[in-house]
């Protein structure tokens, strides 16, 4: 079976934790690019979680321009077509939507997981593989986005 691809979604402005952030890091940067529980941004714990599902050269984050100066030093080391960089914030269905069609137009068809909350920290960094397995499992024979 062939790497799934995973998008991260990491355009939110987080707006319901930015006295926390502020307080945190000093400036108005969304909760995804503040180290809230560790030395780790949200999104790299998200980024590492993800690497143990998938290959690193499978991972889409899609982020929003505004939020340049928060990821760019997040994401130097990760190649631009693995970046999808949306023009402004719009919610996530779009995001999702802005993605699916970067991979469509990059990658073979196969399956995607989608990592909708880099916000939400996971106490212990264990790959969602067995949802994501029986998933791929049912829909081996086709694509299939989970």
């Amino acid at each position: 079976m062939r790497s799934p691809w995973a998008l991260i979604l990491a355009g939110g402005d987080g707006t319901r934790l930015r006295p926390l952030t502020r307080q945190i890091a000093g400036d108005e940067r969304p909760k995804q690019f503040c180290p809230v529980l560790s030395s780790e941004t949200l999104f790299e714990e998200t980024r590492r979680r993800v690497t143990l599902l998938t290959s690193p050269e499978h991972i889409l984050a899609v982020v929003v321009l505004a939020h340049q100066r928060f990821y760019a030093p997040l994401l130097v080391d990760v190649p631009s077509r693995c970046m999808a960089i949306q023009p402004e914030n719009r919610g996530t269905a779009p995001a999702i939507l802005y993605g699916l069609l970067r991979l469509i137009a990059m990658a073979p068809p196969g399956p995607v997981a989608i990592f909708s909350r880099p916000g939400h920290r996971v106490a212990r960094a264990r790959p969602p593989r067995p949802a994501l397995a029986s998933s791929t499992r049912l829909r081996r024979a086709s694509s299939a986005v989970l």
